[in-house]
């Protein structure tokens, strides 16, 4: 309520202790807090946590947790170089793969679902796609898309990506294919 004064009978407009009263049931009960913080971690995607981020995934049609191609686990010079991690950078193999799911955090969610919504109104052009990939590659390096003149493309990409970044690309459905092309992927980093 914006003038509280107005709820009061005339016998209690000269009462302080129930002034005060209504003064702190109105703050308590002023919804104006809680829409403001609703609006920024919900419905702000630039500003979206966790279950907000994951209410625009469902919108978008992704999910938070991707299926990693490879898993590497804490090895040592001898290992071979696929497998091999420093400690802190990967699991102690213990016979069988630990798990090949991958929970997002929010700040990649929100990448993934800003180039899952680009994805979903692209219409399949190499322009539009190259804009799909600015945006979920930002900063990294060059990523691009190229087309080969012969009913394929492959998309080029001039840093090598993280096992993450592996499983958005080829797991995740946010790269547009379009109908009647094959894909390939060509990683021209160092």
């Amino acid at each position: 309520m914006e003038d509280v004064q107005q709820t009061f009978l005339s016998q209690y407009a000269n009462a302080p202790r129930m002034q005060a009263l209504v003064a702190g049931w109105n703050q308590m009960l002023d919804p104006a807090a809680l829409i403001d913080q609703w609006y920024s971690q919900v419905w702000d995607l630039h500003t979206a946590q966790g279950y907000g981020l994951d209410i625009w995934g469902r919108i978008v049609g992704v999910s938070r947790v991707l299926s990693l191609s490879a898993q590497s686990y804490l090895g040592f010079y001898e290992a071979s170089d696929l497998t091999e991690e420093g400690f802190a950078n990967a699991p102690w193999y213990r016979g069988v793969e630990a798990t090949s799911n991958y929970r997002l955090s929010d700040d990649g969610y929100r990448q993934l679902i800003y180039a899952r919504a680009l994805a979903n109104i692209s219409g399949g052009s190499v322009f539009e796609i190259n804009q799909i990939l600015t945006t979920l590659f930002a900063g990294q390096g060059d990523a691009y898309v190229r087309d080969n003149n012969d009913m394929s493309m492959t998309y080029v990409f001039s840093f090598v990506p993280t096992a993450v970044q592996v499983s958005i690309i080829q797991n995740s459905g946010v790269l547009p294919r379009p109908a009647g092309v094959s894909v390939s992927y060509q990683i021209q980093g160092n």
